[in-house]
């Protein structure tokens, strides 16, 4: 499978396309810098800005699914205290009406898109002190990304929003809590799972035109290993939490 990867230089979208390239798959990562990503093996590199709709538009064509990880890197703090922007305020809804539009126009329909657990869907399940986070340091990303969302969900793809906690550089553990009805485990999750995780949806054909929650879990499993990636909610059920 060819797939691109949007906001490949971050440390999501680095993680999405070691998994890819390990799984076998032909990765491309789009970034205005893709000199940044010589580390990463087995990988093809588009230079790119993805506020620029005749760069996404040239990169999208010829691959088989999509994968966004966009985000505002720049240090909230650093806002407040007056520091110059380096990212517009706007990236994930601007890039991804673009990336939405060079899909459509290449007949492209798989779109997994990288947002953030407790908007859109999920917010009733926020818990207090994420919403305290969002609501003070982070109301402008969080805000870029309740618009990114509501584009995807509008548009006519094959798509899923997932909604990963607060995400950590920890090794991957392999096994992970996704519930389409907003339930979490625990409140950190290594990008290397959440990159494990959308290859596994990709090669599956799971969860399209669905927000998935997407969390680290810890405990006993009493399914087999390779149905644990996704199927958590039986795990659940089976030992009655």
């Amino acid at each position: 499978m060819k797939v691109i990867v949007f906001g490949a230089t971050g440390g999501t979208g680095r993680a999405t396309l070691r998994a890819l390239a390990s799984a076998g798959h032909q990765a491309t990562g789009f970034a205005r810098n893709p000199a940044s990503l010589s580390p990463i093996d087995s990988i093809c590199t588009v230079s790119g800005d993805v506020m620029n709709a005749t760069d996404v538009a040239g990169a999208v064509p010829g691959h088989d699914a999509v994968i966004v990880s966009l985000g505002n890197s720049q240090n909230p703090f650093s806002l407040l205290l007056g520091a110059r922007r380096t990212t517009p305020r706007d990236v994930c809804e601007v890039g991804t009406r673009h990336i939405i539009a060079a899909m459509q126009a290449s007949a492209i329909r798989r779109l997994l898109v990288v947002t953030a657990f407790g908007i859109g869907d999920n917010r009733p399940h926020l818990p207090f002190s994420f919403k305290l986070l969002y609501w003070t340091l982070l109301r402008e990303h969080m805000a870029d990304k309740e618009k990114q969302e509501s584009l995807v969900r509008a548009s006519p793809l094959s798509w899923t929003l997932v909604q990963p906690v607060g995400l950590t550089d920890a090794s991957a553990s392999g096994i992970w809590l996704a519930d389409t009805g907003g339930k979490i485990r625990r409140n950190q999750i290594p990008r290397a799972d959440v990159a494990a995780f959308m290859v596994a949806c990709l090669e599956r054909d799971l969860y399209e035109r669905a927000t998935v929650a997407l969390s680290g879990y810890r405990g006993p499993c009493r399914l087999p290993l390779d149905r644990c990636h996704y199927v958590y909610g039986c795990v659940l059920s089976e030992s009655g939490e």
